[in-house]
């Protein structure tokens, strides 16, 4: 059994009783002797007397008697009653009788008897048995267990896990290690909201979900309150940057998968370090690294991972990623992650926003943040635009074949400023989606938030043409930086999305709250979709229904996984989006001068 997945030792003395014979008290002992002789693993029987008292007769005890000085034992007790050499008093327990109790009552037994078996009565007064042997293993077994296991979750504790590190990193045949450090993002809310009790259960879940994804040989620890830790062996040939990058990924999206039986609001995210190491590597300073990359992800606003080495984070832009695009494009370096955008009434995935990454073949996954600027610098983000324009229309037109009416409605994919300035913007897009085979209407173009209204005026024509087609125009976080009302005058906008920065507050201030309402208020008015991003929680969730914007995404909702995850989703029928019926189950309790200041705007309740 590997170390992530050990059970916790039995510690009462039901689980380790076995069934035992019983035989009237009247039966003679020659009978008995033949019992014993003709079952040579019967190691014991209980003996039943007629006033309802019960007795034990061990085999060795019996065997000595049945043998009697000289030999002639057998002559002189085969016909006497066994109920006559049988312990009147055997010690009896019931089955929930704790492990430690009975051990104790065992060391004050008479020594003649201290390693007899010990009777177990089970529920309606049926009879087992349980050796002493089994009762003191059963014991070390609890203190071992206790000794380097967390009580709440099951998973060694940090000693252990130091323990564990510190003997992989002297072992040589692993040609690498990695170290996965996580710290959730919501604990101290869910304490603070729902009680500790509430926070207890989701650190279960947590170490559930973690122990069900770690491989046989990982070691998965909580390291104590919040944070948790895996130890994995990267594969021989393996690329140990390439697989700790996945494997992180992998954690992350786990425990940001709401769970169904915590209750609604009771579910985190987690930021994630990884580090890196090898035969002769420091354990702690490993440890170390990891928790480094782990802080790194959770400066960066949490649910995400950063990766480190030994030698230090790994969070930099990368040299050369800018002049190195094209070749990442040419060599089938990119990666396309899908977060979906959710019908918020129906938690339909309505559309995915295509997201870029590169699996970078020294510095492993690469988030964006760490090559769009290079990117950018070196003038090539419309040759990055053009490959996840048509990777993300291939591959909806692909879910569309295979899944029909299971697949998204529409794909959002971002264009930068660069490509929007090319004065044959729409016959590229347009083309593109006559090459893949995907209708224009499938498709929503985002307009970057960082763009002004100069620069954005002249694609207006552009923008006009793919509208006119049925392509979407989005504009991307309505409300923050340079996206203002002036924009949907001049702008052939179809679509909004407000800023996450609006959602994130809408519980706690009345004024984001409006922004919110009125954004929303806004897009029905003027016939366009409206989208909140940022959402976190559920109970965000229930207030948008309420404010009847139709479209949500965020890490409650989703968080960005690679492709093939995505169509593991479709092909089981399952929902991306949780489970609408969660909506609401939660009370909501904002602010009191929130519901006071938007009279129309009631606290939902379950």
């Amino acid at each position: 059994m590997s170390q992530h997945a050990s059970s916790t030792p039995p510690d009462v003395v039901g689980p380790l009783a076995r069934p035992i014979a019983v035989v009237n008290a009247t039966m003679r002992c020659g009978e008995l002797d033949l019992h014993f002789r003709a079952d040579p693993e019967l190691p014991c029987v209980a003996v039943l007397y007629l006033d309802g008292g019960v007795g034990l007769i061990s085999r060795e005890r019996f065997a000595q008697l049945m043998a009697g000085p000289f030999g002639y034992g057998r002559a002189l007790w085969e016909r006497t009653p066994a109920g006559r050499t049988a312990d009147p008093a055997p010690m009896i327990v019931a089955e929930d009788a704790l492990v430690v109790d009975v051990c104790e009552q065992l060391g004050r037994r008479d020594r003649t008897r201290r390693y007899d078996d010990v009777l177990v009565r089970r529920p309606g007064g049926q009879l087992a048995r349980v050796s002493a042997a089994r009762l003191y293993e059963a014991l070390a077994d609890l203190m071992n267990h206790q000794a380097v296991r967390d009580p709440l979750s099951g998973l060694v504790n940090r000693a252990r896990f130091l323990r564990g590190l510190a003997a992989a990193c002297r072992d040589a045949e692993h040609p690498g290690i990695a170290v996965v450090f996580l710290d959730l993002d919501r604990m101290k809310q869910v304490n603070d909201t729902l009680g500790h009790n509430v926070g207890d259960r989701l650190i279960v879940s947590v170490a559930r979900r973690l122990s069900a994804l770690a491989g046989d040989g990982d070691l998965v620890a909580r390291l104590g309150g919040d944070e948790f830790a895996v130890l994995t062996t990267i594969a021989a040939g393996a690329r140990a940057d390439l697989s700790a990058a996945a494997l992180g990924e992998r954690f992350c999206q786990a425990i940001a998968t709401p769970d169904p039986a915590l209750p609604a609001g009771a579910h985190s995210t987690a930021s994630v370090g990884v580090a890196i190491g090898s035969a002769g590597s420091d354990a702690e300073t490993l440890l170390r690294e990891a928790d480094l990359a782990m802080y790194q992800a959770k400066r960066a606003g949490g649910g995400t991972v950063r990766t480190a080495s030994a030698t230090g984070a790994q969070g930099d832009p990368v040299p050369g990623a800018g002049d190195g695009i094209r070749g990442a494009i040419d060599r089938g370096e990119l990666r396309l992650f899908y977060q979906p955008i959710i019908g918020v009434n129906d938690g339909r995935v309505w559309s995915v926003e295509a997201l870029v990454r590169w699996l970078h073949p020294r510095h492993g996954l690469l988030t964006p943040e760490r090559f769009l600027p290079a990117v950018s610098q070196a003038g090539q983000f419309p040759a990055l635009d053009r490959w996840v324009l048509e990777r993300a229309c291939a591959d909806l037109a692909a879910w569309e074949a295979a899944y029909g009416g299971r697949a998204p409605r529409c794909v959002n994919v971002n264009l930068t400023v660069e490509t929007l300035s090319d004065a044959d913007l729409a016959g590229t897009v347009l083309a593109t989606l006559r090459r893949v085979g995907l209708a224009p209407e499938r498709l929503r173009v985002e307009l970057p938030e960082s763009a002004d209204l100069a620069q954005l005026q002249g694609a207006v024509d552009q923008l006009r043409r793919l509208r006119d087609h049925g392509v979407g125009i989005v504009l991307d976080d309505m409300g923050a930086g340079s996206a203002t009302l002036r924009h949907l005058s001049v702008l052939p906008v179809t679509g909004i999305k407000i800023d996450r920065s609006f959602v994130a507050r809408m519980l706690d201030s009345r004024n984001d709250h409006a922004v919110v309402k009125l954004l929303g208020d806004l897009g029905r008015s003027v016939g366009i979709e409206v989208t909140a991003e940022g959402v976190e929680v559920d109970e965000q969730l229930t207030w948008l229904r309420q404010l009847q914007v139709p479209f949500a995404q965020g890490y409650h909702l989703g968080m960005p996984a690679p492709a093939d995850h995505l169509t593991g989703l479709l092909r089981t029928g399952r929902r991306q989006a949780a489970a609408t019926g969660a909506v609401g189950r939660h009370r909501l309790q904002p602010l009191p001068e929130l519901q006071a200041a938007l009279p129309g705007d009631p606290v939902v309740q379950a």
